[in-house]
C-alpha cells in the first residue's frame, strides 16, 4: 500500500500565488485543483457551491470518470458527506464510506462510481460555508490519513478566496452598470448595448420615453418625493421587461428601452402597451399622494431608421418629444 505524498510547498506557493493572477474563476480553480491533483493523487475530486436560494450542493468542478454524470448535478440540504460537512462546517476524513450512515450511495448509482473513502472540507467565505470541496478514492488504494486533510482544508480557503473575489469582482463590475435609483440599467450600459446589437446585425429597436406630469409632481411634493417617484417606475418597469428587453435610466425623468428583434411597428405596439398599464397605476400611495404618472414615446428602428448608436437614439428622442408636443395639445384643444 502507498504511503501519504509528501507535501510540495512549491505546489502550496503556486496555489497561493494564482489568487492574485486573475479573476476569471474558471482558470483559477482550475489551475488550483491541478496542484491539488499532483499533490494528493486521487482518482476523483468535486467542487460544490452551495445555491443560496434552495441550499442545495452543485457539483460545479468535477474531475475522473464521473465527470459527465455529476457535474451540475445537485445534492439536497445535508445529502451524503458533502451535504453534512455543508450543513455542520465541518471537515470529514472518511476511510471507509460503507461503515459511515451520512454516506449516499445516490451519485454513486447515478455515475456508475464505486465511492470507497472520502475526505470533504468545507469551503469557508466570510465565517459561511459557500461549499465543499472533497477527494474521493487515493490511487493505488493509498489510505486518506489527516495530512492529506490539512493540505485538501488549505486548498479549500485558496478556492474560498478565489470564489469570493471573482464574486466581488462581478458584484462591482454589475454596479457599475446600473442606475443606482431605479436599479435600471444605466445610459452607458444601455448605448454598449446599441453598439453590440448593431454589431450582431440583427434587427432591434430603441425607444425613449419620459414622464408627463413628473414636473407638476415635483413642483407640488418635491424633489425627494420626486425620487421616490422615479425609483418606483423603475420597479415597475424592470417588472414589466420582458426577455430580449433591455430598460435604462437615461437621466432625470427620460428612460429608454431596447427591444431584441423588433421593428418599428413591433415597438410602437410594445409602447402603447406599456403607456397604457402606466397610467393604470398610481405613485407615491405609501404617503397618501397617489399619482399618475403618464409617458410620451418615441422610437426608432435598426436598420430602417439609422446605423449608429448617435442616429437612432437622436431620431427616438426626435419622435418622443413631437409626441409630447402632440399630447400637450390634444390636452389644451380638450
Amino acid at each position: 500500500m502507498e504511503s501519504a505524498p509528501k507535501p510540495d510547498f512549491r505546489i502550496v506557493f503556486r496555489a497561493a500565488s494564482l489568487l492574485n493572477s486573475s479573476l476569471d474563476l474558471d482558470v483559477v480553480l482550475r489551475e488550483l485543483l491541478d496542484g491539488l491533483d499532483r499533490l494528493l493523487r486521487p482518482t476523483h475530486w468535486s467542487l460544490l457551491l452551495r445555491d443560496d436560494a434552495t441550499g442545495e450542493l452543485v457539483f460545479t468542478l468535477v474531475r475522473g470518470d464521473a465527470h459527465p454524470q455529476l457535474l451540475a448535478r445537485r445534492l439536497a440540504p445535508e445529502e451524503g458527506i458533502a451535504g453534512w460537512v455543508a450543513s455542520h462546517d465541518e471537515a470529514l476524513l472518511i476511510p471507509d464510506v460503507a461503515a459511515d450512515p451520512r454516506f449516499s450511495a445516490r451519485m454513486d448509482t447515478l455515475s456508475g462510481f464505486r465511492t470507497r473513502s472520502v475526505v470533504a472540507v468545507p469551503l469557508r467565505a466570510r465565517a459561511r460555508c459557500i461549499g465543499v470541496l472533497e477527494i474521493v478514492n487515493a490511487m493505488h488504494e493509498r489510505v486518506f490519513d489527516a495530512t492529506d486533510l490539512e493540505i485538501l482544508q488549505s486548498y479549500a480557503d485558496f478556492a474560498a478566496i478565489a470564489i469570493h473575489n471573482a464574486r466581488t469582482h462581478e458584484a462591482i463590475v454589475e454596479l457599475a452598470k446600473n442606475d443606482p435609483l431605479t436599479g435600471l440599467r444605466n445610459s452607458q450600459y444601455f448605448i454598449r448595448a446599441i453598439e453590440e446589437a448593431i454589431a450582431r446585425g440583427g434587427r432591434f429597436a430603441i425607444v425613449f420615453f419620459d414622464m408627463d406630469r413628473f414636473k407638476r409632481l415635483v413642483d407640488t411634493h418635491g424633489h425627494v418625493r420626486g425620487s421616490a417617484a422615479l425609483a418606483e417606475v423603475g420597479r415597475w418597469l424592470g417588472a414589466e421587461l420582458a426577455p430580449g428587453e433591455v430598460g435604462c435610466r437615461f437621466g432625470g425623468d427620460e428612460f429608454a428601452l431596447l427591444f431584441a428583434g423588433a421593428d418599428r411597428a413591433a415597438a410602437d405596439t410594445r409602447c402603447r402597451d406599456l403607456a397604457t398599464r402606466l397610467l393604470a397605476r398610481t405613485f407615491l400611495d405609501d404617503e397618501g399622494i397617489h399619482a399618475t404618472l403618464g409617458a410620451s414615446f418615441g422610437a426608432a428602428a435598426f436598420p430602417a431608421d439609422g446605423g449608429t448608436p448617435a442616429a437612432l437614439l437622436h431620431l427616438a428622442d426626435e419622435r418622443m418629444y413631437a409626441s409630447k408636443r402632440a399630447r400637450q395639445l390634444a390636452r389644451r384643444a380638450d
